[in-house]
């Protein structure tokens, strides 16, 4: 039986193939494309297949590692902006947050680790062992992932103690700190560069030193510092200097932007072995930003695989919060072969 499935399986990812325009449109393509006797066997074979798929679905309790490969070709990617209201908690480690404690288990933390591909998950256990919550939650976790298209993912699970409660934030130096430096830069004029974190505090056994981020662009540094240190010195805090150091505000800006759209377009094609992802970086210079998705592909992909990403990256561009998020910035996307050769690459 596994061999005829595979061998049906195999045939299927063939045809798909042929024809794949986009995974959302792949049917109607294919029978835009057919004569009309190939239109009445491709339906056919394609519902055969399908109630295959329905059979060994219903009968097996999670994927094979033949049905995980299909699937992972199958399933469209979508880009969910991880900046809008739009998603949701759609990001995979919040989907898996939701999983687990539908399950019962209370979750200490979820990380993704993309150079080993492995899903580390840390529970605080109480009234269960760390193996019986492995080999109750291991194939629900690996099923939930085959069902979205995930098949490069290792599950690793982890026993965490509670932590202790932290003192609340207003009781603490830094956050004084940081309340009076955002304060003083809105008293001037500056509260759109006061939502960014302009304030750092280096503690030791006998000193403490602010660090102060100050925009390249604000005139009255001198006298916003004076203030600063007047404010510090009313609330009698344990502050021995203030250093200040200048940058660029719009490039700054600029940075923290694509930092959410790289990890956007990574996120959506990570753990999918059709793609193969290893790592994503970027940088911003001189107004243009560059974004370069890694992969572990010797080959070229197919034609299809190649649009489809493309179309994926062009429909993220096109969303209305995605607009807003770019703005009017210059950007070049990049994805890479293993040798560093780019087969993919979206430009304004």
């Amino acid at each position: 039986m596994k061999s005829f499935l595979d061998e049906q399986f195999s045939n299927l990812e063939q045809e798909l193939k042929m024809k794949d325009e986009s995974k959302s449109i792949l049917r109607n393509k294919i029978l835009q494309n057919t004569q009309i006797s190939k239109k009445r066997n491709m339906r056919t074979y394609t519902w055969i297949i399908t109630a295959i798929c329905t059979f060994v679905l219903i009968m097996s309790p999670f994927y094979s590692s033949t049905m995980a490969s299909l699937v992972a070709k199958i399933v469209p990617i979508s880009i969910t902006p991880s900046f809008s209201d739009r998603q949701h908690n759609s990001d995979l480690t919040s989907q898996l947050v939701k999983l687990l404690e539908e399950e019962g288990y209370k979750v200490n933390s979820i990380g993704i680790i993309p150079s080993t591909n492995t899903i580390e998950i840390s529970l605080i256990l109480k009234d269960s062992t760390l193996k019986k919550a492995t080999d109750d939650l291991e194939p629900k976790i690996k099923n939930y992932l085959y069902e979205n298209g995930y098949d490069k993912y290792e599950i690793k699970v982890s026993e965490a103690t509670e932590a202790p409660p932290n003192k609340p934030w207003d009781e603490s130096l830094f956050n004084k700190v940081r309340e009076i430096v955002k304060e003083v830069f809105a008293s001037y004029g500056y509260a759109k560069e006061a939502d960014f974190e302009l304030a750092g505090l280096t503690k030791s056994w006998f000193s403490n030193t602010v660090t102060i981020d100050m925009p390249d662009h604000i005139q009255e540094s001198t006298e916003i510092i004076a203030d600063i240190e007047k404010e510090i010195e009313s609330q009698n805090l344990d502050v021995k200097d203030i250093k200040v150091n200048t940058f660029n505000f719009e490039h700054r800006r600029q940075d923290n932007r694509w930092a959410y759209i790289a990890s956007d377009i990574y996120d959506a094609m990570a753990g999918k072995s059709i793609y193969q992802l290893t790592g994503v970086s970027y940088k911003v210079k001189k107004g243009h930003s560059y974004v370069w998705i890694k992969t572990d592909l010797d080959e070229l992909p197919s034609e299809e695989i190649v649009r489809e990403i493309e179309l994926a990256i062009q429909e993220y561009f096109a969303l209305p919060e995605t607009k807003e998020q770019i703005q009017n910035d210059n950007y070049t996307i990049q994805l890479l072969l293993k040798n560093e050769k780019p087969f993919v690459k979206i430009t304004n």
